[in-house]
């Protein structure tokens, strides 16, 4: 019996740092296990530092499982370091958080959400679709993307307010959103 998992078009987020997207079509559409991004941290002294400043999601919550090594995130300003084996760490919606690879420390870990869906594979293809973003391009993808920074003062208001100003202005500068997720190539 053929593999029932698709895995869709690979990125490469920075140097040293990569991103497989897959979808296991034996899983329901509405399971966390139906969709999944994998990411991968080399650990080279050369390589980039996969950090992920604070932000929040408003249609989503997220569960992020460290398969490999260690890695610090950050939920609602606590620091937590978790490791392979943890129990996955859910982030629910509404809650501010990021998270931070440790340099030189080689490290992958899954990230699942629900509801579940592609709408996680559009967002990265979307953010990376001209390699590293820039400004605006981050902007707008967070904008068509549920992904709202989190701005000093810890007023969601003023974050929703600037993500809804910055990420409309920056539709004007910046290519759209794909309609689609991309498959992998072969």
């Amino acid at each position: 019996m053929a593999s029932q998992i698709e895995e869709l078009m690979p990125l490469v987020i920075g140097k040293g740092i990569s991103m497989r997207l897959f979808i296991d079509h034996s899983k329901p559409e509405d399971s966390p296990e139906h969709n999944w991004v994998d990411t991968a941290y080399d650990g080279k002294d050369d390589s980039d530092i996969l950090t992920i400043p604070n932000h929040w999601h408003r249609e989503h919550d997220e569960i992020m499982e460290v398969l490999e090594g260690t890695m610090i995130f950050y939920l609602d300003g606590k620091k937590i370091i978790a490791s392979e084996g943890d129990a996955p760490l859910l982030i629910p919606r509404g809650h501010v958080h990021g998270f931070t690879v440790i340099k030189g420390q080689p490290v992958r870990f899954t990230e699942r959400t629900q509801p579940a869906g592609s709408f996680k594979a559009l967002f990265f293809q979307d953010m990376f679709q001209q390699g590293s973003p820039g400004f605006l391009l981050a902007m707008r993808v967070f904008y068509d993307g549920d992904t709202f920074v989190s701005l000093p003062g810890g007023f969601k208001v003023l974050d929703y307010v600037f993500m809804t100003i910055v990420g409309f202005i920056a539709k004007a500068f910046v290519p759209a959103k794909p309609a689609t997720v991309k498959t992998k190539v072969l």
